[in-house]
């Protein structure tokens, strides 16, 4: 049942609300990755470290109303005028405490509630971020709301697609309600998670900065681009001077890195069929990248700029005019051999599109950040009584009790008991 909880991630785009915590972090929690951060190490605690808690009512699929005692329906805070239920407050509470407890302290369990962030305490640090990310989706409703913007009939049609894929992931229907209960998510509150997260974000998105489509693009237009990025189009064939870690090879295996680097190069500079003699040699001899069968993971080169190779191979391929073959060229990684070639039409299209998608990301995120910090959020007394320690360790201990008591069910429906295996597999 653990793995199941993998699916409940929310698929924000762009979400950049969960920051360092007293400098220990830099990368923002990636709400389309799992609830749980760390999904090799259970969620909930050992047995010894939970406190006792009475029997919960593991029938009922309140979950909020059976942990705290009111309604997973009762307003906790508003956005700009419109209501957050306590459902939508706690899956964030909970996410973030897994993300902090696995990040920052090895384990939830580890947590210091009362350590000094340097912005308040890690607990005060928990509510804020579970009401920033609550927020967040709650601006996407309604900024969608004031354009008049709803799923298509595509998009539900995919969305019914996502959820059923969900249950499918967790092993049926009955899994996957077992799922949505250890996270504190009703199917209608993960439905209409989706439904921001996945697709009314990306619609919002769509109509403040459209795409230029990238089909549309000429031939000449796309070589003007990629003159003006100072883009170049480079194939070559790599014998290596390191190990796969990168350790340095024996002076014997450099030497014959190097001899083979300068047969093959004599080969080529001998040819009256440069190109399609560099491309042979290059699939049968380089050791650059390659995939599980053996073919080169980039047989069309590399398409780059400034800055995103090693120097030494960017000079060479700066100084090397198209269809030009260079000498050996020695970096860190070992001896190439490069060919300069004009750029590709459709790699150059590719890489327009990626550079188009990443300035309407952030134009996006600043967008969402700009509204948030403009969003009139407003909690309630409810919202206040809510403990993230108390909070957490109660859902531990449901987690706990609801996992025994499905256990117990397989048990004793019969199920057969696997016998253990020599060496321990890996949970999926």
């Amino acid at each position: 049942m653990k793995s199941t909880k993998r699916i409940l991630g929310a698929a924000l785009s762009g979400a950049l609300l969960i920051g360092a915590l007293a400098g220990c972090a830099e990368t923002p929690a990636d709400p389309s990755s799992s609830l749980s951060p760390s999904p090799t190490v259970s969620a909930s605690a050992s047995p010894s470290e939970t406190p006792q808690f009475g029997d919960f009512d593991l029938e009922n699929p309140d979950v909020t109303q059976v942990l705290l005692g009111f309604p997973g329906t009762t307003t906790v805070m508003t956005v700009d005028g419109v209501d957050v239920n306590a459902e939508e407050y706690l899956y964030w509470l909970g996410y973030a405490t897994e993300y902090v407890g696995y990040y920052m302290f090895g384990d939830p369990s580890a947590i210091d509630w009362d350590m000094d962030t340097g912005n308040g305490t890690v607990s005060e640090y928990l509510v804020n971020n579970a009401r920033d990310l609550a927020a967040f989706n709650q601006v996407i409703r309604n900024q969608c709301a004031e354009r008049n913007i709803t799923l298509t009939d595509e998009q539900e049609a995919q969305l019914d697609q996502q959820m059923a894929d969900a249950v499918e992931s967790s092993g049926g229907q009955e899994n996957f309600e077992l799922a949505l209960k250890e996270v504190n998510r009703t199917e209608e509150g993960l439905r209409s998670m989706y439904s921001a997260s996945n697709f009314l974000y990306a619609s919002l998105r769509d109509q403040l900065f459209p795409a230029q489509d990238a089909a549309s693009l000429t031939a000449g237009e796309l070589a003007q681009w990629a003159s003006d990025k100072g883009l170049m189009q480079v194939k070559h064939i790599l014998f290596k001077t390191v190990d796969n870690a990168g350790n340095p090879l024996s002076d014997e295996e450099i030497a014959a890195a190097k001899q083979k680097a300068e047969d093959t190069l004599a080969q080529l500079q001998a040819s009256d069929d440069m190109e399609n003699l560099f491309d042979q040699l290059m699939n049968e001899l380089s050791e650059d990248g390659r995939y599980a069968d053996g073919t080169l993971g980039a047989p069309d080169g590399y398409l780059f700029g400034e800055g995103e190779m090693v120097q030494e191979f960017e000079d060479a391929a700066k100084s090397l005019k198209e269809h030009e073959l260079s000498g050996i060229v020695e970096t860190s990684y070992g001896y190439h051999i490069l060919l300069r070639l004009p750029v590709d039409t459709e790699m150059a299209r590719e890489a327009w599109a990626e550079e188009q998608d990443a300035s309407i990301g952030n134009q996006m995120n600043e967008q969402m950040t700009t509204w948030l910090d403009q969003a009139d959020i407003q909690t309630n007394d409810t919202c206040a009584s809510i403990d993230p320690k108390d909070y957490y360790e109660r859902l531990t201990a449901y987690r706990e009790q609801l996992e025994a008591a499905n256990s117990t069910d397989t048990d004793s429906d019969g199920a057969a008991t696997a016998e253990p295996s020599a060496t321990p597999a890996a949970e999926d």
